[in-house]
C-alpha cells in the first residue's frame, strides 16, 4: 500500500487542474469573442472601405452590351461621365454609337434614346454583396423617374466596372467600364465653394435693371453637378414629361421626350463670379459648345445667370435675363475622394 499522503497529493492535483480548467473557461471565452469582434471590425472595415472607395468622378473607356444570348459587344466611340458622392448622391451620362442595323428606320429622336442614357438620384452600395442600388430622380429617358435598380460592381484601384441588367432603353443590358478622375491640383476656395450636387429650384425671366420676376418655371428633378476632377453634369427635364409606353419609344414619344430636356456633361471651368460648362457629350445642346455663366452663392442657394447672346451681339444692354436657382444637396467635403 502507499502511503495515504500520496493519495491525498493526486487528489489535490485533480481538484487544483480542474479549478484551473474551470478559471481558464471564461478567459478562453473573452479572447475567442474578442478575436471574432476584431475579424467582424476587419470586415466592417473592408466594406466600409470598399463604399468609400466609389466616392470620386469617373469617365467611361469602354462599354459592351449584351446580346439575347448573352454574347458582349462592344460598342463604338464610348463617351460619359459617372459621379458619386459621400452623400449617397449620383450621376450618369453616357452615350455610345449602335449598329448601323439597330437603327435602321429610326427618327434622330429615337435614336438618341438608343445611344444615350443616364440618371441622377440617390445610391448605396453593399460592398459584401457587390451591388449599387440606386433610386433615380430623373435622367435621359423618362421612364428612368422614379425607378429603382441595382448593378453588380467591382472596384480595383482606378478602375470601375459596372454590371446593368433590366434596365429601360440604352442603360439596359450592358457593362461600363470608368476610370478614376483625380482631385484638380490647388483647388481655389471659389472652386471648392461650388463643388457639389445643385437641385433645380426654379427658372426666372427677370427684368435685367429692376430683377422684377415676369414669369417662373419649375422642372421634373433636375441636378447640376460640379466635381472636383474638373468637369459638370446636368440632367434638366421638363416637369410634363410622360412614360413611353412600350419599350422603345415611338417617333412622336421620342420628339415629345426631347422637347425642353437639357442633358450633357463636360468640362467645368471656374472664374471669379462665374463658371464655364465647356460641353464633352450630351443630348441638348450639343458637344462643343461653350456655356458661360454668372454665379452667385449664398448659403445653400446657387444662382446661375444664363447669357444673353443677343446683347453680347448688339453691345446693348439686355432688357431682360434668364435666372437658374438650385439648393445645395452636397459639398466638397461629400466631393473629395477618401483617403486610402
Amino acid at each position: 500500500m502507499r502511503p495515504p499522503s500520496c493519495y491525498a497529493g493526486r487528489r489535490q492535483l485533480r481538484a487544483h487542474t480542474r479549478k484551473r480548467e474551470r478559471n481558464m473557461k471564461p478567459i478562453l471565452a473573452a479572447v475567442t469573442a474578442f478575436a471574432l469582434c476584431a475579424t467582424l471590425k476587419v470586415s466592417v472595415a473592408e466594406e466600409a472601405d470598399s463604399a468609400d472607395a466609389l466616392v470620386s468622378s469617373w469617365t467611361l473607356v469602354a462599354l459592351e452590351r449584351f446580346g439575347a444570348g448573352g454574347e458582349a459587344t462592344r460598342a463604338r466611340a464610348p463617351h460619359g461621365l459617372l459621379v458619386l458622392d459621400g452623400a449617397g448622391y449620383a450621376f450618369e451620362y453616357f452615350s455610345a454609337q449602335s449598329p448601323s442595323a439597330s437603327t435602321a428606320g429610326q427618327t434622330d429622336a429615337q435614336r438618341t434614346f438608343a445611344e444615350h442614357g443616364g440618371f441622377w438620384g440617390r445610391y448605396e452600395a453593399d460592398a459584401a454583396a457587390g451591388r449599387i442600388a440606386f433610386e433615380a430622380r430623373s435622367g435621359v429617358s423618362p421612364n428612368v423617374q422614379g425607378f429603382r435598380f441595382s448593378r453588380r460592381y467591382e472596384v480595383d484601384g482606378d478602375r470601375l466596372i459596372v454590371t446593368s441588367e433590366d434596365e429601360p432603353q440604352a442603360q439596359g443590358n450592358a457593362r461600363f467600364y470608368w476610370q478614376r478622375v483625380p482631385t484638380v491640383a490647388h483647388l481655389t476656395p471659389e472652386y471648392r465653394q461650388v463643388m457639389g450636387f445643385w437641385e433645380h429650384v426654379e427658372e426666372r425671366r427677370i427684368v435685367a435693371a429692376t430683377g422684377e420676376v415676369l414669369s417662373a418655371t419649375r422642372r421634373a428633378p433636375s441636378v447640376i453637378v460640379y466635381t472636383p476632377g474638373g468637369f459638370v453634369g446636368v440632367h434638366f427635364p421638363r416637369l410634363d414629361r410622360t412614360p413611353f409606353a412600350g419599350d422603345a419609344p415611338t417617333a412622336e414619344e421620342a420628339q415629345a421626350a426631347l422637347r425642353g430636356y437639357i442633358g450633357y456633361f463636360g468640362a467645368l471651368s471656374v472664374y471669379p463670379g462665374e463658371v464655364a460648362h465647356n460641353i464633352l457629350g450630351g443630348a441638348s445642346p450639343a458637344p462643343g459648345a461653350i456655356l458661360r455663366r454668372a454665379a452667385a452663392i449664398a448659403g445653400d442657394e446657387l444662382v446661375v445667370t444664363l447669357q444673353n447672346t443677343g446683347a453680347i451681339v448688339t453691345g446693348e444692354p439686355a432688357a431682360q435675363l434668364t435666372t437658374v436657382h438650385l439648393r445645395r444637396l452636397s459639398d466638397a467635403d461629400d466631393m473629395l475622394p477618401k483617403p486610402p
